[in-house]
């Protein structure tokens, strides 16, 4: 459902001129007393926790002539992730996983410039949707935008795991963690897109503003030296019910980072990585997958790693992560538009980081002032349930087994719940 300049049915295909949609989502979470040999700054709280957080979001499109667009996002989020966003790996609220700000703050989470150049031959329909006008565009096509966005409305997408507000909650299932994507505290960011797309395949890039510091508001405009490169390749293969991608992600972030290692050379107890920042280079690799086997079941799973040396700036505390999962609609028990999710992931750290937390170091979401290490190991399970279209009802459960990395952590469950609702 959707408010444009013409109605859609099934007989027509009306190209609009603008649309308009909205959405919100309420996600609480609650985790029990775990054990805990001790606790530090950055650590999550081992005694029983409940938090919640709250999105509401305007969707407004608008052509401005031919293949030329302009979206505009406007957005209120409020409320905060267990442990003010902190003591994890991979974060379990995906939907709020960077802000812990509990009063409601107006932020206008994008706005950019879409053109597209269509370069002939077949063409397909494109249908309405959240920063999407419906239209018929070439297949064989070339994107142009510029603007604020979030990296990840265009970079490792995944038809059953990259959606917050209808799929899994935590962060290891909705984008590719080892990836510290350019973003401010909220997850957007200025910059540039471009994208070649044909039937089998596409190629990405995007030049992005990064933070002046970690998970910090403000962008460095000192582009010559602050700046960020994501590029991705995606190949499609099957038919209409079983298609298949593949998706190879590189990035480099160049910002004001820290290193850990300069870090412990300058204090072997208690390194401090923000005293040794200077302008540096991060840089990574993800690979991601998805398989549909029939209309209602799908398959996916991703690959990262990054070289782990400077702070974590942006996203997440992962060097390299793992994970595989399955979606299943409820067609086959009369609830076509009912979903249950299931996946399992790893992730872990570099030497030299797992050597800067054992030390007593900090990051900005994890570090507990010391480190038995351990890979982070989690599964997520959930029900999605749908009594109408527009509205969506989800029990969330997750278990993870040493969170931020330490042994002498945990294991705690996280249950979860979520409404949703969108037009």
């Amino acid at each position: 459902m959707a408010w444009a300049d013409e109605p859609n049915n099934d007989d027509s295909f009306v190209p609009e001129n603008w649309n308009l949609h909205f959405q919100t989502t309420i996600l609480p979470q609650y985790h029990g007393s775990f054990p805990a040999d001790y606790t530090g700054m950055e650590s999550l709280n081992p005694e029983p926790e409940l938090a919640t957080s709250f999105t509401a979001t305007a969707f407004l499109g608008i052509k401005v002539w031919e293949g030329g667009f302009v979206y505009f996002d406007p957005e209120i989020p409020a409320g905060t992730g267990l442990s003010n966003v902190s003591g994890l790996g991979d974060l379990s609220n995906g939907e709020i996983s960077k802000v812990g700000t509990a009063n409601p703050v107006f932020n206008p989470a994008r706005i950019y410039f879409q053109q597209v150049f269509g370069l002939g031959g077949e063409q397909e329909k494109i249908d309405d949707d959240q920063n999407q006008l419906r239209v018929q565009e070439d297949i064989s096509r070339f994107t142009f935008i510029a603007g604020k966005f979030s990296l990840p409305d265009f970079f490792d997408n995944n038809a059953y795991a990259h959606d917050a507000r209808n799929q899994f909650m935590n962060v290891a299932f909705i984008e590719n963690t080892a990836w510290d994507y350019a973003a401010d505290t909220h997850g957007y960011t200025f910059g540039t897109y471009f994208e070649l797309n044909q039937k089998s395949w596409a190629i990405r890039f995007a030049e992005a503003l990064v933070s002046t510091e970690a998970n910090g508001p403000d962008y460095d405009w000192n582009i010559s030296q602050a700046h960020s490169e994501n590029a991705e390749i995606e190949w499609r293969y099957g038919n209409d019910t079983t298609t298949g991608k593949i998706r190879f992600l590189a990035y480099a972030n160049h910002a004001h980072m820290g290193g850990y290692q300069d870090a412990l050379n300058l204090s072997p107890t208690n390194p401090d990585v923000t005293q040794t920042q200077e302008y540096r280079i991060k840089y990574g690799f993800g690979l991601g997958w998805e398989q549909a086997l029939n209309a209602d079941l799908g398959l996916f799973a991703r690959l990262g790693w990054n070289d782990g040396q400077t702070q974590t700036w942006m996203f997440v505390a992962v060097d390299e992560n793992a994970s595989l999962g399955m979606s299943l609609k409820g067609g086959g028990w009369g609830r076509p538009g009912d979903q249950v999710g299931f996946g399992i992931a790893a992730s872990g750290l570099s030497s030299v980081h797992q050597a800067y937390l054992a030390a007593g170091g900090l990051d900005f979401s994890i570090g507990d002032g010391a480190l038995n290490y351990a890979p982070e190991q989690l599964f997520e399970i959930y029900y999605l349930y749908k009594p109408i279209s527009s509205v969506g009802l989800t029990l969330d459960f997750q278990g993870v087994q040493n969170p931020a990395y330490n042994q002498d952590r945990g294991p705690v469950g996280i249950v979860s719940g979520r409404a949703h609702f969108e037009i």
